[in-house]
């Protein structure tokens, strides 16, 4: 796991989400458990109970399409590497993560850039992959939803406008095999999920559809970077976090660890003095895989990293 968590470690990438507001897409479904994973001639055949991902394009009202500033599956926006991402899940006792599958690794482009996450029960013979810049779920079984969660885009320039999301995705129904269910959230930098999209049974040709996103894009949060400089050791960690800081000012801080989905996990209340300090949060008690350490002040501002934990 120790291994599987630092190779995972070197695709992946820091993203500070204090300097402006975020958004993330969230793409989820089901289908038939394929059973047996390979046909009578030895060719695995979970393709034929799967959802494919064609693209997400997300842009302001009408823009979605033709400018958008976020475009993922598409010719001269972000690409899916040709790769298995989650495999070999039999013996998975996670409900929400793959740690316990063979083969658990974020999303990403052909520069291991990471693009996402998946997340949800994967168990028994699921596998999520990516093939000619599109992205499959196959095999999740009927009653397990597997999420594909992209990573924090921001939205910068667009606060207070009305935004748009355009998805392309496509459902299989081969030898009595299919998909079950498609459904599509939303969410800014630390709000709640929003379901945009969901619909049941087969679909078998590609839905193009743009959906109007309900919220204007909120104002940016100012952030503490001009206050407070640190850094976050070892990362990798195993039982304690340390926290170097650097500060301009003395400030009563609070310090957050959110999961993946933005929901907090700790909360701890230290004072900040000027100059070089350090704190120590203890993490052992967390599960194996990635967090946010986010720091912020009385007066709103926030400044956030990313940290694994193995």
């Amino acid at each position: 796991m120790r291994l599987q968590l630092l190779t995972l470690f070197c695709l992946f990438l820091f993203i500070n989400l204090g300097s402006t507001q975020f958004m993330q897409i969230k793409f989820c479904g089901k289908t038939t458990n394929v059973v047996p994973s390979t046909d009578g001639s030895g060719n695995d055949q979970r393709h034929k109970g799967a959802l494919r991902l064609d693209y997400i394009r997300v842009g302001r009202l009408g823009q979605s399409k033709t400018s958008p500033f976020y475009n993922l599956g598409n010719t001269g926006g972000l690409t899916f590497k040709n790769n298995t991402w989650v495999d070999g899940c039999t013996n998975n006792q996670n409900q929400t993560y793959c740690s316990g599958c063979t083969k658990c690794t974020f999303v990403t482009d052909n520069s291991n850039k990471t693009l996402g996450v998946f997340e949800g029960k994967m168990a028994g013979n699921v596998r999520t992959r990516s093939n000619n810049n599109d992205l499959f779920l196959e095999s999740t079984g009927d009653q397990n939803v597997v999420c594909f969660v992209t990573d924090p885009f921001s939205v910068a320039g667009h606060e207070g406008k009305r935004v748009e999301v355009n998805i392309g995705y496509e459902g299989t129904k081969q030898d009595g095999f299919e998909t079950k269910n498609v459904n599509f959230w939303y969410k800014f930098t630390n709000g709640e999920w929003k379901q945009q999209l969901n619909q049941n049974s087969n679909f078998l040709r590609v839905i193009d559809t743009t959906i109007l996103v309900l919220d204007a894009v909120p104002t940016a949060v100012e952030n503490l970077e001009r206050t407070v400089a640190f850094q976050l050791m070892p990362n990798p960690v195993n039982t304690e976090l340390e926290i170097l800081l650097n500060s301009n000012e003395t400030f009563f801080g609070t310090v957050n660890i959110l999961d993946f989905e933005s929901r907090t996990l700790k909360t701890e209340s230290h004072q900040i003095p000027t100059g070089t300090s350090k704190l120590a949060i203890n993490v052992k008690d967390l599960s194996a895989g990635f967090y946010f350490f986010q720091l912020s002040d009385g007066k709103g501002r926030t400044s956030s990293k990313k940290f694994a934990k193995y």
